[in-house]
């Protein structure tokens, strides 16, 4: 069962590349370094709660759509 952590970097990345952004394009919008990035996309960085924000405004998507796939988004109440 996917959870948060599996799913966020995934749609994460995957939205980068709806938008045609490099991975150094996504990581100037959000005031990170591009290997931060790189380690997030990959699961190699956590997913923190106040990452989650950030990434919404910057990619222009809801937090519903960033956890799209996650089992656990019925407890999220969302």
């Amino acid at each position: 069962m996917p959870t948060l952590g599996d799913v966020v970097p995934r749609n994460v990345a995957a939205e980068r590349a709806r938008k045609r952004w490099t991975q150094r394009e996504l990581a100037e919008r959000l005031g990170w370094a591009r290997s931060t990035l790189s380690e997030f996309e990959s699961g190699q960085r956590a997913v923190f709660a106040n990452d989650l924000g950030l990434l919404c405004r910057v990619l222009g998507v809801s937090l519903l759509k960033l956890a799209e796939g996650a089992d656990e988004i019925d407890d999220l109440g969302l």
